[in-house]
């Protein structure tokens, strides 16, 4: 049984809490309408108003899942202090449930804060699951943040990681990339 652990629990905070406040800008100019997923935690044990004790009940997904102008959108949001993003920080149920998510025509990413250098990228799925087969066959660990398209870099809007512009490049990417297979 997993335990909840405070301190892993609350990695990627502040990146969450910056998206949640993005999808609430974008829901009152009604241009998305995304939502932050809960985790199905059964909690055992409280005290006071803090949960110190509970276990994951079910693996979750991602961290959201939404439309945007029309097109279904289900991402993880990751934060590192460190110039790559660890794979094992993906875990692969969700690196599993992307590519399904992917092949239904859903656009379906990472967003990541490389907080070291404040840069924030819409990693794409195809590029999360060539570094994840790479690393099975003995490749890198990570996904380096010079290896990333910087097209997708998000750049922030006071200060948020307004990302509707790099995700129109990624969906047009997406599209041709489909339109190809078909």
């Amino acid at each position: 049984m997993t335990r909840w652990n405070s301190l892993y629990g609350s990695r990627g905070y502040c990146l969450e809490e910056m998206l949640n406040q993005v999808h609430k800008i974008y829901d009152k100019r009604n241009l998305a309408l995304v939502t932050k997923i809960p985790v199905p935690i059964k909690v055992l044990r409280i005290v006071g108003k803090k949960i110190v004790e509970a276990f994951f009940e079910e693996k979750s997904i991602l961290d959201y899942q939404g439309i945007v102008q029309g097109n279904a959108v289900s991402f993880d949001a990751k934060e590192t202090k460190l110039s790559y993003l660890p794979l094992k920080n993906i875990h692969k149920h969700q690196i599993k449930y992307m590519k399904k998510f992917d092949n239904q025509k859903g656009l379906t990413f990472i967003i990541v804060h490389f907080k070291s250098e404040n840069r924030f990228f819409l990693i794409p799925v195809n590029v999360v699951y060539e570094y994840y087969i790479n690393s099975l066959k003995g490749g890198r660990k990570s996904i380096p943040i010079e290896a990333l398209d910087t097209r997708y870099e998000i750049k922030p809007s006071n200060g948020l990681p307004d990302y509707l512009e790099v995700l129109e490049k990624y969906r047009q990417d997406k599209y041709k990339e489909w339109k190809k297979s078909a």
